[in-house]
């Protein structure tokens, strides 16, 4: 037998071809299934940073110690913005994934499990992502705990204020959220373990070009899974290093801005509107609505909540496609609009009361428009789709020759490392949203190396 190669050796003393790590089909690498593991990656940056900013945040001076990491601290400003706009990433990439999980329709029949999972990580993200962005002390976080506080007594939950803010101390109020930030942390890592693809999880089993051959997972998967986690981390730091640039700082808006507010005691307290975080402008908005907090927040969480967790036993039918289950696709498209109405809404007037008459003319039109243009649809689908033996489409696909693909992946190399030598010239405290910016470039020039050479290798 002849001597096997460096791979081979490790591929069998890892047991690399061993479950778990299965491989998946060539369809699995289109962009559309990875929006889980970019949720993923985010999900350990936010880990990683987290666990570091552990290291000097200090519950009895909230605010104060955290503007200490942005301007005390060595890379504090990175670690603290990339932290943030971690939490954003993650939240991005699971309202992507779950709209496409929902599209293909996935969550039906031995799907419905993992829907269910997938739900349930999002509200948990959601919360773990409001916590955090109150642990900074700033007048938003402020504004962000009062509205806490107020929906859990609309819900006849207030004697669950003290167990999640306190006893009315500043101090006991950031311990808790502090400790609750790690702990719904913790659950959101163990249910990802349970999420996530693995052995006995199908992974989509149509192929539009019948490509189901399963490649191995070593080295193929892993090259590209290491690819789209540098490219996600990059976008991390990058984006809010940009906006952390002192130039562009300035006129970032409040909802987007990589750094805290100001404090609640600071003369600009007052003259900034109640936001929120971004992603929660559409519940602040639905606490606006005229029927009183209780029926409020019954509408803008419970029902959302229930209508979600729900939808595996309600559509149990046979056919994922979109006009065979029409009235889940109506409300579902319905419930996306008034996301995007409410929450372009709460931006434009935070906290201002909403008149019954404005209610129904932002809530009504969707419901009509929705389930009338999907009921519409569905009878020309029905009138066409026996005449259809397959519904195929070839899509546009990615052509490049491997010379061109080699030269990119060698001059992706080289920014990365000008981008890693520039950043050792720079000031980690001073310069720290430059530093960012060359971690970021680097991080996505090393992404695109990997994916030259997966394309190059094994595509």
């Amino acid at each position: 037998m002849g001597e096997c190669s460096f791979w081979d050796w490790i591929t069998d003393t890892l047991h690399l071809r061993d479950l778990p790590f299965m491989g998946a089909p060539s369809l699995m690498f289109n962009v559309r299934y990875w929006f889980g593991t970019i949720a993923v990656a985010a999900l350990a940056w936010q880990v990683l940073t987290g666990l570091i900013l552990l290291l000097y945040y200090q519950p009895s001076n909230a605010y104060d110690s955290t503007m200490a990491i942005i301007h005390n601290v060595p890379f504090g400003s990175i670690l603290l913005s990339s932290h943030l706009y971690g939490a954003y990433v993650m939240i991005l990439a699971a309202y992507v994934h779950g709209i496409d999980v929902f599209l293909r329709g996935t969550y039906k029949k031995s799907g419905g499990a993992q829907w269910v999972l997938g739900v349930l990580l999002f509200v948990l993200t959601l919360g773990v992502s409001f916590i955090g962005y109150s642990l900074t002390g700033d007048v938003l976080a402020t504004d962000a705990v009062d509205v806490g506080k107020g929906v859990l007594t609309a819900l006849g939950l207030q004697s669950l204020i003290p167990v999640f803010f306190g006893n009315g101390t500043q101090l006991d109020l950031f311990t808790r959220l502090l400790g609750w930030h790690i702990i719904v942390a913790a659950v959101i890592i163990l249910l990802f373990m349970l999420h996530y693809p693995r052995v006995g999880y199908r992974v989509p089993a149509i192929s539009r070009n019948n490509d189901l051959t399963i490649k191995p997972w070593w080295p193929r998967n892993l090259i590209f899974t290491l690819a789209v986690t540098l490219l996600t981390w990059g976008v991390i730091l990058l984006v809010p290093s940009i906006l952390a640039v002192p130039q562009v700082l300035g006129k970032v808006p409040i909802l987007f801005s990589p750094y805290p507010g100001p404090s609640l005691t600071s003369p600009q307290a007052s003259s900034i509107p109640a936001y929120p975080p971004w992603f929660f402008l559409f519940l602040y908005k639905m606490v606006d609505m005229p029927f009183g907090l209780t029926v409020n927040a019954v509408m803008g969480i419970v029902i959302p909540l229930v209508v979600l967790l729900i939808i595996p036993a309600l559509d149990r039918g046979g056919s994922p496609h979109l006009l065979d289950r029409p009235w889940v696709t109506a409300l579902f498209i319905t419930g996306l609009i008034w996301v995007i109405e409410l929450s372009v809404w709460g931006a434009v007037q935070p906290g201002i009361p909403v008149k019954p008459t404005w209610f129904a003319v932002v809530i009504i039109p969707p419901v009509l428009v929705s389930f009338g243009g999907v009921y519409a649809a569905r009878r020309r689908w029905i009138k066409v789709k026996g005449r259809i033996a397959r519904f195929t489409t070839r899509g546009v696909k990615f052509s490049l020759s491997k010379n061109t693909a080699v030269a990119l992946g060698y001059s992706t190399s080289m920014i990365a490392i000008v981008a890693i030598t520039t950043s050792f010239a720079l000031n980690p405290i001073s310069d720290g949203p430059y530093v960012g910016v060359m971690w970021g470039i680097a991080l996505i020039s090393l992404a695109a190396s990997l994916m030259a050479y997966l394309y190059v290798e094994y595509l």
